[in-house]
């Protein structure tokens, strides 16, 4: 069957070779999927890096409103404060 597709198709005489080649040679088939799995393990650390990144991101955009929260609150709580020593003054002013 494939040497009839092939004087079908001469042209891919070559790429049959290197197929017939590698499938020869398994030692060569094992290094082509042992770098598969490098570059796989290589691109997989990689995006766990930037979700990481992105989860850190977002962490610090939350952390930065509740400073900002925290801030505002004291300063109410300042403002409350010197309403209240006001209000005592006036009381043992009377």
């Amino acid at each position: 069957m494939i040497a009839g597709l092939l004087q079908r198709y001469p042209q891919f005489i070559p790429m049959y070779q290197q197929l017939y080649e590698i499938c020869r040679n398994i030692e060569r088939v094992m290094e082509l999927y042992s770098e598969e799995l490098r570059i796989l393990d290589r691109n997989t650390v990689q995006l766990m890096i930037d979700e990481m990144q992105d989860e850190i991101n977002e962490q610090k955009v939350v952390l930065n409103q509740k400073d900002e929260q925290l801030f505002l609150q004291e300063q109410q709580l300042q403002t409350l404060k010197q309403e209240i020593e006001s209000l005592k003054k006036q009381l043992t002013g009377l």
